[in-house]
């Protein structure tokens, strides 16, 4: 059997290198926009290929494109993600982008590529909306890039239809068509503007450069040349001085340097070290004219896709080797300081410093499955799948469905079966006609075998091709064939025939009913081993602590507006049922469907049901969504718009985490805008002596926006010590009389129950881990904190009440200067609903609703808190709980952990225990394993530079992998910080 590596099929090549496989081409056409939401990844990064990039003249902002139908603006300094532009777009390949440019001044960039009425977006840069669209154009989009001085627009076609030129006005608020040229005979593959903006070239796939003037009217054709040889032109890049033009080839591994005027090869660059591919198609040349860079499906002898650099212009040295990607490099832009972007296909992006050091790397989120046909086993019910190497640390390799955790795989789960019985599949690999039992498949065009799998009982064979997934009987004939959301790079059959599970490139594992090929599941575990999402096409759900953010419904508003995502978090209460995720694949059977799990649960479900109940949206208007400001005050343009019958009813803030007051909105100034349901609102607010995260939200009755950010940095003269930095991070009290001090405030509020009235019940060091870290948290007194005021909770003084009123004590008391800890310790349990209990020493089981404390209660205080919060929450011990009786409770604070940590409640939250595990304590460690683990990061082990301080990112750090090894991986905690909530010390220790 053929070695499996990614690596488009041979004679597809070319055709990659142009951005469109002819397969994808074909897997969908361009019709309507859908109107019902869809269910779309989102990981923070590219989830399929980038197959452009661009940088405004200053390069200071990088926007890649890519197949997975999103833009993304990044700062080109930190690689933060600055804003997403999510197309219209509907199934198949609408929506895909495979072009993308922005002008020199980084206000705008123009994205393309396949759409209904093959559009082109002008872009703003600093939210994502669409401020102009150029539509109708015959064929989809390959190429685009403004001209020197941003007035003018080039876009590149597929097909014969050549290049199309724009003028732009406005700030491109407008365009009108220029002369362009139709007289091609194959798709455009790329275009260059001399560096004065007086000359156009063009490769195509025809094998020809076409020169260009550039005049008043339009384009004026000057010439039209092959290269010397046989290479189809690809990338393009002028020398600075615009005398030469170095010329990328998509079928061979070299590059021509000619002569920008006349297109006469002057020389021919080819790397001295052999490589295993032949194509150089992607090329640039540094701002000073001294190098030319080149890079595409050309790897090393050791199969890296690498970089190619020519110094002296290519007039003297061999090129230099760079190894860079797993993948192939799909751009490359030099910019006016000598450094280098470049993408891939990986997805990936990254800069280089002018000597080919690596400033910053910019990777994906996704596992890689391609080279894992051995290990992509699954369980004999397909409960349990494995889709990675073992790790040392024993997680992160499998996930098992039934208890929603990552797991070790079990011995006997199977692996995809080639052979069975009297069945057997051969040629599947990287073919267009695989066989079973010598029978060959007829493929549709395009469609290349990737994958395949025959049942254990050798009845049916799955096979996975580049963009569909089909099912066959043993004699060859096809059963059903479903469209594939990304590359199937794996595809296995259970042993009991009920589902096929396949693995995709975009990240996913997707279970299907072997019947009819339904998708029933999906899961995303993310690369970093911890988090993970999964759901139904319904938009049922379950995750890990912080995954709830890693899948959302996009909303479609038409074909000239962005679409809005909304994360699945804001529908948290409707549909996150992880007790229904966790019986789909033992009910699936013509049970557990979307329509079953409907009828299951109270509300209507699915995209037209999601509709119903859409929460606002948010987005900052002005400023910028970087700013620098000596003003303890900036004013915001916020835009706010929702829907006609759920209008917003209030917008909220956080800076650096921490709740700001804000005007009614009955109170601000209004202005509507030409969007439906959109307001502009001018919000002041203060600021902090340090860089501030601003985040803002909007509400409605549905719920909460997502968030809008800025960030606002202070010069960097003006920025306090270190050491003060703690007293002025929240907008009030920035200043006050000479000696008057300013430290924060500590108030600590601890419960731990260790014996229950319910005698059933008792745990041994609950009320010992609160009681020993309230004792430690009283010494940092004078210190960090000006006052440490502590309300310790325990066994009989931990009843109902006593809880209550200590929730309203550190709510009465807190100020936005202080910092408050709310730690407990003891059992908690979510009823039928999910709602989760906390258990205090007077807890009747059977009367939950009457004498527990319920999550809100812990909940409604903790997020109106005006200073910095955290909650530590130790309730998933072992015991009797749930043998009293009622079946119905179960342990999980998935949900409160999420909650209590989106970015609208602000609360940075230290779990000690994921998803079902228990936590553990025992008398070796005169605590439970959490509690032990806090106060020995705390006491100074956590400060792994001896900085002398431990902050809560260090104590995350340590307190992570203490409880692993203290349980030998039985317990896994977890913190999760919102976003824009900085790192702050919470203790001070010994130098």
């Amino acid at each position: 059997m053929p070695r499996e590596s990614w690596r488009p099929p041979r004679t597809l090549l070319v055709l990659f290198l142009c951005s469109l496989l002819s397969g994808l081409l074909l897997a969908g056409g361009s019709g309507a926009q859908e109107a019902t939401p869809s269910l779309r990844l989102e990981t923070g990064a590219h989830v399929a290929p980038i197959r452009a990039t661009s940088m405004d003249r200053d390069g200071r902002y990088v926007v890649t494109a890519s197949e997975d139908k999103t833009a993304r603006v990044w700062d080109a300094g930190s690689g933060a993600l600055l804003a997403v532009f999510r197309p219209p777009s509907a199934a198949g390949n609408d929506g895909k982008l495979y072009a993308v440019a922005m002008t020199p001044d980084g206000s705008t960039f123009a994205a393309a590529g396949w759409s209904s009425n093959n559009d082109i977006y002008l872009v703003r840069r600093n939210d994502g909306q669409i401020i102009h669209r150029i539509s109708g154009l015959p064929d989809v989009l390959t190429h685009l890039s403004f001209s020197p001085d941003g007035t003018m627009l080039v876009a590149g076609l597929w097909g014969k239809q050549g290049v199309r030129l724009f003028l732009g006005a406005d700030g491109w608020s407008s365009a009108r068509e220029m002369q362009g040229d139709a007289d091609f005979s194959d798709e455009v593959n790329a275009t260059a503007w001399s560096p004065d903006g007086k000359s156009l070239i063009v490769s195509s796939a025809d094998g020809f450069l076409r020169a260009y003037e550039v005049t008043s009217k339009g384009l004026k054709l000057l010439s039209r040349d092959t290269l010397v040889g046989t290479g189809i032109p690809f990338g393009l890049a002028f020398s600075p001085d615009g005398q030469s033009l170095a010329v990328g080839t998509a079928d061979q591994g070299n590059v021509a340097l000619l002569d920008a005027r006349t297109l006469k090869q002057k020389k021919q660059l080819s790397p001295a070290q052999a490589g295993l591919s032949r194509s150089l198609s992607v090329v640039a040349w540094s701002a000073d004219g001294k190098r030319i860079y080149a890079a595409g499906t050309w790897t090393t002898v050791k199969g890296q896709f690498a970089l190619c650099v020519w110094p002296d212009a290519g007039m003297g040295t061999p090129a230099s080797v760079i190894p860079l990607t797993s993948n192939t490099i799909t751009a490359l832009h030099a910019t006016r300081d000598g450094r280098l972007l470049y993408a891939s296909a990986d997805p990936a992006w990254g800069i280089l410093a002018a000597d080919g050091q690596p400033l910053l790397g910019i990777g994906n989120n996704l596992l890689d499955f391609r080279n894992l046909r051995s290990r992509f086993r699954l369980a004999g019910d397909a409960s349990g799948v494995a889709f990675r190497e073992a790790r040392p640390a024993g997680t992160g390799e499998a996930f098992d469905i039934r208890q929603l955790a990552w797991a070790k795989p079990g011995k006997e789960w199977q692996a995809p079966r080639t052979m069975s019985g009297r069945t057997n599949i051969d040629n599947w690999f990287e073919r267009q006609r695989p066989l079973i039992n010598g029978k060959a498949l007829t493929l549709d065009a395009g469609e290349w075998s990737l994958s395949a799998s025959v049942s254990r009982d050798g009845e049916h064979v799955a096979v996975a091709t580049n963009h569909k997934l089909h099912l066959y009987d043993r004699n060859g004939r096809e059963l059903w064939r479903t469209a594939a959301p990304a590359t199937p790079w794996q595809i296995n059959i259970s042993d009991d025939g009920r589902w096929i599970a396949a693995a995709f490139s975009d990240g996913t594992l997707r279970w299907y009913r072997q019947p009819d090929g339904s998708e029933q599941l999906a899961l995303f575990p993310h690369a970093d081993g911890r988090r993970w999402v999964m759901w139904t096409t319904s938009g049922h759900f379950a995750a890990s602590p912080g995954g709830e953010g890693l899948v959302g419904w996009q909303v479609e508003r038409g074909p000239a507006q962005a679409a809005d995502f909304f994360p699945v978090s804001r529908f948290r209460a409707e549909y996150y049922r992880p007790e229904l995720i966790a019986e789909v694949i033992g009910k699936g059977i013509g049970k557990a469907t979307p329509t079953a799990l409907a009828e299951s649960g109270v509300h209507p479900t699915g995209g037209k049901a999601i509709l119903e109940r859409l929460p606002p949206t948010v987005r900052i208007v002005s400023p910028d969504a970087q700013s620098i400001t000596r003003d303890n005050e900036v004013k915001l343009q916020v835009a706010v718009r929702a829907p006609e019958d759920a209008p917003a009813t209030q917008l909220r803030a956080r800076v650096n985490g921490q709740l700001v007051t804000l005007p009614a909105l009955s109170a601000l100034r209004n202005m509507r805008t030409k969007n439906k349901g959109e307001s502009i609102f001018e919000v002041p607010l203060s600021l902090p002596m340090l860089d501030a995260q601003i985040l803002l939200f909007a509400e409605n009755k549905h719920g909460v926006s997502s968030e809008a950010a800025l960030t606002v940095k202070r010069p960097p003269t003006e920025l306090p010590r270190e050491q003060d930095q703690a007293t002025l991070s929240t907008p009030a009290g920035q200043s006050g009389p000479a000696g008057v001090d300013l430290r924060p405030n500590l108030y600590v509020l601890a419960i731990g129950v260790s014996k229950y009235q319910d005698p059933s019940i008792q745990l041994e060091f609950a009320a010992k881990d609160s009681t020993d870290l309230s004792n430690f948290l009283k010494t940092q007194e004078g210190g960090l904190y000006r006052k440490v005021s502590v309300r310790l909770l325990t066994d009989s003084g931990a009843k109902r009440d006593d809880v209550l009123d200590g929730l309203e004590w550190i709510r009465r008391e807190l100020t936005a200067r202080d910092v408050a800890m709310v730690f407990i310790a003891g059992h908690g349990v979510n009823d039928s609903d999910s709602t989760y209990y906390f258990l205090p020493q007077d807890v009747n089981i059977k009367s939950l609703k009457r004498t527990g404390v319920i999550f809100t209660e812990i909940r409604n205080t903790l997020v109106s808190l005006p200073g910095k919060a955290m909650f530590f929450i130790d309730t998933c011990h072992a015991g009797n709980v749930l043998g009293t009786g009622t079946r119905s409770l179960r342990m999980d604070t998935t949900a409160v952990v999420n909650e209590l940590s989106s970015a609208d409640n602000g609360v940075i939250v230290f779990a000690a225990a994921t998803g079902r595990q228990y936590a553990q304590e025992s008398p070796d460690w005169g605590n439970g394993a959490f509690t032990k683990a806090i106060l020995e990061g705390l006491r100074g082990q956590a400060d792994y530079n001896k900085s002398g301080r431990i902050t809560h990112k260090m104590l995350d750090l340590y307190v992570s992998e203490r409880v692993k090894g203290l349980t030998e991986g039985a317990q896994s905690p977890v913190t999760i910080v919102p976003s824009g909530v900085p790192d702050f010390p919470l203790v001070l220790g010994k130098r």
